[in-house]
């Protein structure tokens, strides 16, 4: 009997010193942020997951100044790049039911694209080795929609470099890859993930970014203008889905975590794959099927960001930690995520006090 009241009590004082860590790494998290404690600043959500444990849940800021709706941890901001692991996710899914093939031209989908189409493959595009020129520089004042970044590729003479040759991360590619999607799967990007994604995983208010403005719980979009926090909330960019139309809550952003170590979407095997090194952007870090992939602190860390019109986002994993960041900010110019991302890393992973 003492033998056992000695062991418990061991335990209780470890989990006591367990709870007395986590109380000091998340007030070092905090201090991050003290920016946005004082005035009306744009907000960021933030949530550190350890083994299914959320060990730091916070948001910081307002969602929506105007009228002083505070973040929160469902509010919804838009992630743009970070939405490419969702479409590459819609890809593999769809070639695990034998509906296509990665080795597939781009020209079998369009056949209206010009001859150097059918030199380039779904897994080019996914890998940023497509060599396609972007849709950026397209004058117009109107929304873009997916089908105008194909027409846009119609008019297109040639790559920026031979396919497969090298890595050029490319928007259009993930663009057209929605759109390979609808002809597939006879589902547009939007309704393919809401039914196979967020609705199994019960990411219930995710979306995607849409013309008629109907997104709950949503983020306005502000960046810092000769030092004032201005409203810019979308571009004429920002309507297009593969590359970076998902609206999401670092809630719901849970759920797509763990997810991620399961196979709930798609087999053990093909999740190794979606994860494995594909084209190598830099010495050191490569790309996958929609995630960067390099090596940190002595193991993988896949990550991805994102950056658009008001918006900025950046989710990091260790799956061999089961230790994930993510990071969600209703601003772009003016605020770089990255370093608090890095920050946070060394918090948890090296136990550093950021005070």
């Amino acid at each position: 009997m003492k033998k056992f009241f000695l062991l418990f009590g061991t335990a209780l004082f470890s989990t006591f010193l367990m709870a007395q860590n986590f109380k000091k790494q998340a007030k070092s998290v905090d201090s991050l942020f003290g920016q946005y404690v004082a005035g009306k600043n744009s907000g960021i959500s933030v949530m550190v997951i350890s083994n299914g444990r959320k060990l730091y849940n916070r948001s910081f800021g307002y969602a929506d100044i105007g009228n002083l709706r505070k973040a929160n941890s469902s509010t919804n901001y838009r992630i743009a790049s970070v939405t490419k692991s969702f479409t590459a996710m819609a890809l593999l899914m769809l070639r695990d039911q034998g509906k296509l093939s990665l080795d597939d031209k781009l020209s079998s989908f369009f056949p209206s694209l010009p001859a150097f189409a059918s030199k380039i493959t779904v897994k080019q595009l996914i890998n940023h080795t497509s060599g396609l020129m972007g849709y950026g520089d397209a004058r117009t004042k109107e929304p873009l929609k997916d089908i105008d970044v194909l027409h846009l590729v119609e008019k297109q003479d040639s790559t920026r470099f031979a396919p497969g040759s090298r890595f050029s991360y490319s928007n259009s590619a993930y663009v057209l890859l929605g759109l390979i999607v609808k002809q597939v799967s006879g589902l547009m990007l939007d309704e393919f993930v809401r039914k196979h994604i967020f609705l199994p995983l019960k990411m219930k208010g995710s979306t995607f970014n849409n013309l008629a403005g109907k997104i709950p719980n949503r983020a306005y979009g502000y960046n810092l203008r000769d030092g004032k926090l201005l409203l810019e909330d979308q571009s004429n960019a920002s309507y297009l889905l593969g590359d970076g139309g998902i609206y999401s809550s670092i809630n719901d952003f849970y759920f797509w975590d763990q997810a991620l170590y399961t196979d709930k979407l798609v087999k053990r095997q093909t999740l190794e794959e979606i994860f494995r090194p594909s084209s190598q952007e830099a010495p050191g870090i490569h790309y996958g099927y929609g995630w960067y992939i390099e090596e940190r602190y002595g193991t993988r860390r896949i990550f991805h960001s994102g950056g658009t019109t008001g918006f900025s986002s950046y989710y990091v994993r260790y799956p061999e930690k089961k230790f994930s960041i993510a990071v969600f900010a209703n601003q772009d110019e003016g605020l770089a995520l990255e370093p608090i991302v890095n920050a946070i890393e060394r918090i948890y992973l090296l136990g550093e006090n950021s005070e």
